[in-house]
């Protein structure tokens, strides 16, 4: 490797991971602060919480390593022209080409790493990913009776204790404890002084020991004549022990889960899945038309065979009579009228049913589509975000965290809000899956051959007064015709 290439990707390197790990983690952050609700205050280990966040930092690479390149191209070939070390390469017979030789080589290695990435550990932390938020989610949260506060986690029960004292905050006083259990409403409290909290030892069961109390339960009859007259019972008692189930904190196997949805496979398992898709979809097609042709048949006396209608229709109708009704009894008449309205809303209303099916199922082949296509197009729009981020950088000879970062964004802004639209049209089914995933880096991709041939021949091509010189020429012509009337007069 001669010294130009090792310097250009040592100026390359440094930024580019250095934004690369800044991106992950402002990724990262967003999920947090949208999940954190649902991670806080459950009782589920560190270890857990940090091994979620991992596969989730995975499943933002593919967002943030394009955005990664394209800024670290624009600052590192900015800071080579506002250092005039672009010049002097220049200058000693180096084309633009050949300085981004060696990045251009480091990215296509990039970009192959991030398609094995994308195919094979993607697929996985997604699987991983979405098992643990779902399982962690659906964990209630961590068993904490506060003083003073309705306690509601332990279920068709409601605890509110005055205070806490005595070791580990065991003993209890003012407690009242409603029963919900029978789902009828409040019909049941508990009022005590004095109480007494342990968990058994397996921590499968809470133990609440109350001591001079009472209880009040209204009685709900079954019949409803007594139901006015409020019937209620009242007892009190000495010391009375309740206990509470706890297997709904436990967290049992965090990572059990068993659904696998098209993001979570590979390319292979992909192919396999959509000939699969499409198979049944077939078959289902099939069977759908079998039987509507079936149902839709006309029966002739003479030959007392059935004929479809949609095969020879034009014969049917000719040896039909036109007045077929009129042949039927007036008492029948109306009966198969009704009849015949009837079955023709009930085929309808299937009919239709069938086509929503259908559309879903097409639906479901293109997500799985769109997926395989993805695996592919985001590894090149690495290639292409190079090749607009790095010729600009060059025109702009701006470096550092200024200019070129106001810049990626915007032009990433256009990269993603494309890119996103253009999927959606293929999710919807407007246009086919290759298409809406390959469209936005064939338009980006002519802008940075655009880009890259201008800044090879040093154009100027944010120069201000070059746009302006045709609108120059022609406030000159207005102001030659005015002075040649002025001088006229």
């Amino acid at each position: 490797m001669k010294i130009i290439d090792r310097f250009v990707l040592k100026s390359f390197i440094r930024p580019f991971l250095i934004t690369f790990v800044v991106m992950v983690l402002f990724l990262l952050m967003q999920f947090v602060w949208k999940y954190i609700d649902d991670l806080v205050g459950r009782g589920v280990e560190w270890y857990y919480i940090a091994e979620l966040l991992f596969y989730i930092s995975a499943t933002v690479v593919p967002m943030a390593l394009p955005l990664a390149i394209l800024l670290s191209s624009i600052m590192t070939f900015g800071s080579l022209g506002e250092q005039n070390e672009m010049g002097a390469l220049k200058a000693s017979g180096n084309s633009l080409i050949r300085i981004m030789r060696p990045i251009t080589i480091f990215i296509s290695c990039l970009a192959i790493g991030a398609f094995f990435f994308y195919n094979y550990v993607i697929p996985v932390a997604n699987l991983k990913s979405e098992t643990l938020l779902r399982n962690i989610t659906n964990k209630k949260p961590a068993l904490n009776i506060r003083q003073g506060v309705f306690y509601t986690g332990i279920e068709s029960y409601s605890i509110k204790v005055g205070s806490k004292s005595g070791e580990n905050q065991s003993t209890l006083h003012d407690v009242y404890v409603y029963d919900h259990s029978k789902k009828m409403g409040n019909l049941k409290v508990i009022v005590s002084d004095k109480g007494k909290m342990e968990v058994t030892e397996d921590e499968m069961y809470l133990n609440i020991e109350l001591f001079d109390g009472n209880s009040y339960e209204d009685i709900y009859p079954k019949k409803a004549k007594e139901r006015d007259n409020y019937p209620f019972v009242t007892s009190s008692f000495d010391s009375s022990l309740m206990r509470f189930s706890l297997s709904a904190f436990q967290g049992g196997d965090m990572h059990s889960g068993s659904r696998k949805d098209f993001d979570m496979l590979n390319v292979i398992q992909l192919d396999e899945a959509t000939d699969s898709l499409n198979i049944q979809f077939a078959e289902r097609q099939s069977g759908f038309s079998k039987q509507m042709r079936e149902k839709y048949a006309f029966s002739e006396k003479a030959t007392n065979q059935y004929i479809p209608l949609a095969t020879n229709k034009d014969s049917i109708l000719n040896s039909m009579d036109d007045n077929l009704l009129l042949n039927i009894e007036e008492k029948e008449r109306t009966q198969i009228i009704q009849n015949a309205l009837r079955i023709a809303r009930s085929n309808s209303s299937y009919f239709e049913n069938a086509n929503d099916e259908f559309f879903w199922r097409e639906k479901i082949i293109a997500r799985h589509q769109i997926e395989w296509h993805k695996k592919f197009s985001v590894s090149v729009s690495c290639l292409v975000l190079f090749f607009i981020g790095a010729p600009l950088g060059a025109i702009i000879r701006k470096g550092g965290m200024g200019m070129p970062v106001v810049i990626s964004v915007v032009i990433f802004i256009i990269y993603h809000v494309t890119s996103y639209s253009f999927e959606k049209l293929g999710r919807e089914l407007i246009w086919s899956p290759m298409r809406g995933m390959w469209t936005a880096n064939m338009l980006l991709f002519p802008i940075g051959m655009f880009l890259t041939y201008k800044s090879a021949t040093d154009s100027a091509l944010f120069n201000i007064e070059l746009y302006l010189k045709p609108f120059q020429k022609v406030a000159d012509l207005f102001r030659k015709k005015e002075n040649k009337k002025a001088s006229q007069a």
